[in-house]
């Protein structure tokens, strides 16, 4: 999981451990597409490009118990829009997780967003379960999913220790209700 993280490394990472939504940050896209982001108090939020050309963004908490990593991608023909399609994805682009996990298996469940559809699975690292303490820098838990909607969907990697940690919830809060499609522009821009 530390592979998985050095692509991330140019995003900044501090932060704190309150769940409550402090500030709204709005992501641009593609095609004019916008998002807007309730990032809870405390947390800190860095976005950028990543080498795909993909909006990335990253949320952590201040203790490093959870960081939050979640890529947009358009899907005009909404190729995700069914269960079926974003199990099958989800299974594709978890494969190396499911392999070395202690699960061994995939558990879909259903994230149940404010809009659109999709689902995650938790994976347990076995490799870290040997090494317990988990060393610093590395976490136990992944969870991965995605959200879709129409023409667009993310998906996610949330890494954390524990999943009953208030800082895990909060993150799972975030990809629930946050995370809202803005109106596009209208008329010629000034």
């Amino acid at each position: 999981m530390k592979t998985f993280l050095l692509l991330f490394a140019g995003l900044a990472a501090f932060g704190a451990d309150s769940a409550a939504f402090a500030k709204e940050e709005t992501l641009d896209l593609f095609d004019h597409r916008r998002v807007s982001i309730q990032v809870p108090e405390n947390y800190v939020y860095a976005s950028g490009i990543d080498r795909r050309g993909l909006a990335t963004i990253k949320i952590t908490d201040p203790g490093l118990k959870m960081e939050l990593v979640v890529s947009f991608l358009p899907d005009p023909d909404g190729r995700l829009a069914k269960e079926d399609d974003q199990r099958a994805f989800i299974a594709d682009t978890s494969l190396p997780y499911a392999r070395d996990s202690v699960e061994k298996d995939y558990a879909f469940k259903d994230l149940s967003p404010h809009s659109g559809s999709g689902m995650y699975c938790v994976f347990t690292d076995s490799n870290l379960m040997k090494k317990l303490p988990v060393p610093p820098g590395d976490y136990l838990k992944v969870t991965t999913g995605l959200k879709a909607w129409s023409g667009c969907f993310f998906i996610f990697t949330l890494l954390s220790n524990e999943t009953a940690s208030d800082e895990y919830q909060a993150a799972m809060k975030l990809l629930r209700q946050s995370f809202e499609e803005l109106p596009r522009p209208t008329g010629p821009a000034i």
